[in-house]
């Protein structure tokens, strides 16, 4: 061990002191050579704008310490520990310039050469692995445009870099990002055309396991044309292939899909004015893989514009999607009036009616309308808010116990709660939840967990997964329908704000559903309500705001009361120093529910920006979270960064330190990284006029 010790440091310090020589050496040369006024090194066919150089070393640690408690007491608990060196010394270049001329091909690259050295060990418990890893790393990213401003123009481009993401209460994240693509462009008056091409590779490291790191590769190719039949006429056609394959944390096999998306666009302006105008949007998709999904879905829509104040619109929808061996065909319409009263009130009426049929399976016929009424108005104190909605809807299922999809169902965690699915009696296998972007999909076990009680299902994010608290997922799901059921549905919603010229805003939320299902019982009954009140006051001033809350939610479900107070004070704010404090504490009182159990959430934030001088700045942000959960135990979270630059002329260089720790009632982790950089650029090597 010491030997592969000694090895590595001498091996560092050696580029480490090549690295320093560069610096001290190299550069006043080449300030030197500068000195003089030289022509460009080339001309005729080849011409070189610029060159410029840098020198950059770099060298961090990392440190990670997981303890996981054991709550069995004849078993002990599991420690954790990783440690990782690594130095980089690097020599790098940026130029551009064009061939034969900046119309015909233009060119750009950052490209840079560097020895890395890194040394690694874990230890679990009495159990040791040590690694070490010497060589080179080239970093790029380049770019060639073809005949700029011509009919058909292009530009290919590559790109490979490193980068960390600071992730919050968590370990930092190394990620390398490998990709090239192309892209070209047909000008026309009439039919206008891109085609592109990107493919993108990502590595990430530093997870708490080093057996965790992820994956993921995205190719995509686009086709688009435009129809510009008139300038109030036109078609537009696109084709994508995209292939998606992931492997990250907790997935033994990886995750691939390839998807084929075909859309076509319609619209149409008429009338006198070009007042009205009808739009039609068809998608085709057919997807292969893990997670395959077919749809064909088109979807006519039709605006008249009877006055300035008056237009309707007329909406009808049609999808058919094949899904986890379901043929599933939904048929959709909507007639909406919007009506604008002077310039205070708002009106909105919408009236719709959905028949779906699933094959070999049930028949659902919805239909509904809703009327919503927006108003705001300027008075002697300042402006009054109002809104009110109203809805209702029933739903007939006809068909045995059956099953129903729902796709892309859109909810956003947010601490201490869980989300609760809309359906009930979800087939918990079925449950597939991905990012907002629905690209990413994640892990059940490693980023989430779904549970049921009753007939409620609920996804509990796990806290040192890869989804955040304040992240929206989308979920997609199954859920068993009662046979020949039948739901009625309303819905209310009201709100009232005045806001005052000195900065004071009461104001008052309520929201009201009630569903009632006759016809089920036990388990398979859907009838659910919810009576949600807020009342609150925010009061904001120059250098602060203040703000409190109180919260009633009355449910079938999860029913809770609970008071929120937070505040934000600007303590410095100037253009050279600001510093800004912020807090949130909220007292959460479960009962009557699926939960029986009190929360209190305390969340403190410190962002702290400061340029010393015209070289010298200095950054810090604290981020601190405690939470005591009567039921599910204490949670203290921890976020620091602080660091400091300086930069005087072409030299930059950097230090910054990292703590995050997360204490879970099973588990503790803690992660320390020190990173440092310093940069020389020496801009105009070659002294080009």
């Amino acid at each position: 061990m010491s030997g592969v010790v000694g090895t590595l440091r001498s091996f560092s310090i050696r580029y480490a002191a090549l690295a320093v020589g560069a610096l001290l050496v190299i550069v006043p040369v080449v300030e030197a050579g500068n000195e003089e006024e030289t022509e460009p090194t080339s001309e005729g066919l080849f011409s070189l704008d610029y060159l410029d150089a840098y020198l950059e070393f770099e060298a961090e640690y990392a440190r990670t310490r997981v303890e996981t408690k054991s709550r069995d007491s004849f078993r002990p608990k599991r420690i954790q520990k990783n440690r990782e060196w690594g130095l980089e010394e690097r020599i790098g270049l940026k130029l551009g310039g064009s061939f034969v001329d900046p119309s015909f091909i233009t060119y750009s690259s950052d490209f840079s050469f560097a020895l890395t050295q890194d040394w690694f060990k874990e230890r679990i418990d009495s159990y040791d692995h040590t690694d070490t890893d010497h060589g080179y790393l080239l970093q790029y990213d380049t770019r060639m445009d073809f005949f700029q401003g011509k009919i058909i123009s292009g530009s290919i481009h590559t790109i490979r870099r490193d980068n960390r993401i600071n992730r919050r209460f968590q370990s930092t994240l190394n990620e390398r990002r490998t990709g090239y693509g192309t892209s070209w462009v047909f000008t026309h008056e009439k039919l206008p055309m891109e085609l592109t091409y990107d493919y993108l590779e990502t590595d990430r490291t530093g997870n708490r396991d080093y057996r965790d790191d992820e994956h993921f590769t995205d190719s995509t190719l686009h086709y688009g044309v435009d129809w510009l039949v008139s300038d109030h006429h036109r078609f537009k056609f696109s084709y994508e292939h995209a292939n998606t394959k992931q492997e990250y944390q907790g997935l033994y096999e990886p995750f691939e899909t390839t998807r084929d998306l075909l859309t076509v666009e319609h619209e149409l302006e008429f009338g006198d004015d070009h007042q009205h105008d009808v739009r039609t949007l068809i998608h085709w998709q057919e997807e292969s893989g893990d997670f395959a999904r077919d749809l064909f879905e088109i979807g006519p829509q039709l605006k008249i514009q009877h006055t300035d104040n008056l237009q309707t619109m007329y909406k009808y929808q049609f999808n058919r999607e094949r899904y986890a061996g379901l043929d599933i065909e939904t048929q959709r319409a909507d007639f909406q009036l919007v009506h604008q009263l002077h310039t205070n009130l708002t009106t909105t009426v919408d009236v719709f009616g959905l028949y779906e049929d699933i094959e070999d399976d049930i028949n659902t016929t919805q239909y509904g309308a809703s009327v919503d009424w927006q108003y705001n108005r300027k008075n002697r104190f300042g402006r009054l808010y109002a809104n009110l909605a109203l809805a209702y809807d029933t739903e007939d299922v006809e068909g045995d116990n059956g099953r129903r999809v729902v796709l892309d169902e859109a909810h956003t965690f947010s601490d201490p709660f869980t989300l609760i699915l809309r359906n009930r009696e979800v087939v918990l296998h079925t449950v597939v939840v991905t990012d907002s972007t629905n690209r990413r999909v994640f892990q059940v076990g490693a980023d989430y967990l779904v549970y049921s009680r009753g007939n409620v299902t609920r996804i509990a994010r796990v806290l040192n997964g890869r989804i955040a608290d304040g992240d929206t997922v989308l979920v997609d799901y199954q859920f068993r329908t009662p046979a020949d059921g039948k739901l009625d549905t309303i819905r209310m919603d009201f709100s009232l704000e005045q806001r005052f010229a000195n900065g004071l805003t009461p104001y008052y939320r309520w929201s009201y559903r009630n569903q009632e299902d006759d016809v089920s019982f036990g388990y398979a009954s859907r009838a659910d309500r919810t009576d949600h009140h807020r009342l609150g006051v925010k009061y904001e001033a120059k250098r602060f705001t203040l703000g409190g809350e109180v919260e009633v939610f009355d449910d079938t479900v999860e029913p809770y009361d609970a008071f929120h107070l937070d505040g934000m004070m600007r303590v410095v704010e100037s253009v050279d120093h600001n510093m800004n404090l912020s807090s949130r504490l909220s007292r959460l009182y479960f009962e009557g529910g699926i939960d029986d159990r009190d929360v209190t959430m305390l969340d403190v934030e410190l962002d702290h920006r400061w340029h010393l001088t015209e070289r010298l700045s200095t950054i810090q942000r604290v981020a601190y979270r405690f939470e005591d959960d009567s039921f599910a135990g204490d949670t203290h979270a921890w976020d620091v960064t602080t660091g400091v630059e300086y930069a005087v002329g072409d030299l930059f260089g950097e230090l910054t330190l990292e703590y995050d720790r997360l204490e879970l009632p099973d588990s503790d982790e803690e992660d320390f990284g020190l990173y440092f950089r310093i940069r020389r650029d020496i801009p105009n090597v070659l002294g080009l006029q």
